[in-house]
């Protein structure tokens, strides 16, 4: 995960969030360069200003009998102005104060100006007091003529969306941030199950037991939902039969195998008997380890607290016993894990007597890390060629000549490591000791348990 580390949520969010940042910031680039050129030509507002001033000038320089006529050919598309007897009293709020100074300034006299903005028609041209109250809003001003009455101007469209410094793009950004947003929801929304599946898959294939998965989202995500189902149970029931086989095998071989060393044991100490007996020996080895292969791949990992220096314990204990040279470190301190505490002993077991067989002894080590424990077996063999640490996981796969048929063993000893390790969640790693001879390193998660919890399990019995 950590080479991933964005979904594909996360890039399509960075998809559409840096889309719509480019396009405000273009949009924001123009507004600037507009602003630019209506301050290098000296206007700090919008040209309306400029337009009222000019038509307030002429109707106090015109005869009253050509008022009229003057104010119809000023007249023009959102723009009507018009002359009223008396001055009438309307309430400037003051956001547009500026305004009203600005056209002042024009002016060149201190005439009371007043501005106000009226809603459209359709909500009975009253006073803006909401910011919906703007679609559609225009702009009234009042300004006292020189020889009496007044001039009303009243003026709407995209200038007084712009006097109030809303670009006409920021509108437009709003609106596309939000329909990101819920384009968004909604590619979460279908992607989640392919997320719920992949999940489904990667469990899976460590325990191999089947996990229904809802059919849910678009048709093509329910089909491919749908047949991972059916895979699953396919897999399991085909890595469930082929257990059952190898154990029924196993049994039966078993049971011939033992009638075959009563047999012998009544011809007495013949050396063809003594040969038949080790063959008799090897066969019975090769059946076991077959077997214990069959139940590692369908074994799965079983989510049960299990102390990893309690078990090494047991198996060093247990090795001691026999005679073997093996020694053990850092198993003082419990080093807690989740798993099933027979496969994790089938692991131990194996390292050890691989170290024993091909290396003369087994030197076994426990160390814990943040969230980790490693076990490290180590001996004092030949070790293993890097070129060869890849198949020595293989089934049934031999080094030649240190590691050959007469040491015993069916090749499947480190096979059946890597499967239950995997299982587990952890890994195995093969390198060299330090010395010489081989070192195999097996990485687990480490289980912290809760407070009052115990992670001892007992090994199973040998």
């Amino acid at each position: 995960m950590g080479r991933h580390r964005f979904g594909i949520a996360a890039r399509l969010a960075l998809i559409l969030v840096g889309a719509l940042a480019l396009a405000q910031l273009l949009m924001l680039a123009a507004y600037m360069a507009e602003r630019r050129r209506a301050e290098e030509a000296r206007f700090t507002i919008v040209p309306l200003m400029v337009q009222i001033a000019a038509v307030v000038r002429l109707a106090d320089a015109v005869d009253p009998a050509q008022r009229a006529l003057a104010l119809a050919a000023a007249t023009s598309t959102g723009f009507i102005p018009r002359y009223l007897p008396a001055v009438p009293e309307i309430g400037s709020p003051p956001v547009l104060a500026p305004l009203a100074q600005r056209l002042q300034g024009l002016l060149g006299d201190d005439r009371t100006v007043m501005v106000a903005m009226l809603t459209a028609e359709t909500r009975g041209e009253q006073a803006v007091e909401r910011l919906r109250d703007l679609s559609g809003a225009r702009l009234r001003v009042v300004v006292p003529l020189k020889h009496g009455g007044a001039l009303e101007v009243t003026a709407g469209g995209d200038l007084v969306v712009r006097l109030l410094g809303l670009p006409v793009g920021l509108l437009a950004g709003v609106l596309g941030f939000l329909v990101a947003f819920v384009a968004l929801l909604a590619v979460r929304r279908e992607i989640r199950p392919l997320s719920d599946l992949a999940a489904v898959v990667e469990r899976f294939g460590a325990d191999l037991e089947p996990q229904e998965v809802a059919e849910r989202g678009a048709p093509e995500v329910r089909a491919v939902t749908r047949a991972v189902n059916t895979m699953q149970a396919r897999i399991s029931e085909l890595v469930r039969a082929r257990a059952l086989v190898l154990g029924a095998i196993s049994h039966d071989l078993k049971t011939y195998l033992t009638r075959l060393r009563l047999r012998l044991e009544l011809l007495g100490e013949a050396p063809q008997v003594m040969k038949a007996k080790a063959d008799l020996d090897d066969m019975e080895a090769l059946v076991n380890d077959a077997l214990s292969y069959a139940r590692a791949a369908f074994s799965g990992a079983h989510a049960e607290p299990v102390d990893l220096a309690w078990l090494a314990r047991a198996e060093h204990d247990a090795r001691l016993a026999q005679g073997a040279k093996v020694t053990l470190a850092g198993a003082d301190t419990p080093h807690p894990v989740l798993g099933a505490p027979g496969a994790l002993a089938r692991v131990l077991a194996n390292l050890a007597g691989n170290a024993l067989a091909y290396g003369g002894c087994a030197d076994m080590a426990l160390a814990a890390r943040a969230d980790e424990v490693e076990l490290r077996v180590e001996d004092r063999g030949p070790g293993i060629p890097p070129a060869a640490r890849a198949a020595v996981f293989e089934p049934f796969y031999r080094l030649e000549p240190s590691r050959n048929r007469e040491r015993g063993g069916a090749g499947l000893g480190l096979t059946i490591v890597r499967q239950i390790v995997e299982a587990h969640g952890g890994r195995v790693e093969i390198s060299d000791r330090p010395g010489g001879g081989a070192r195999v390193s097996v990485v687990l998660p480490r289980h912290l348990p809760e407070a009052g919890g115990s992670a001892r399990a007992e090994p199973p019995p040998r």
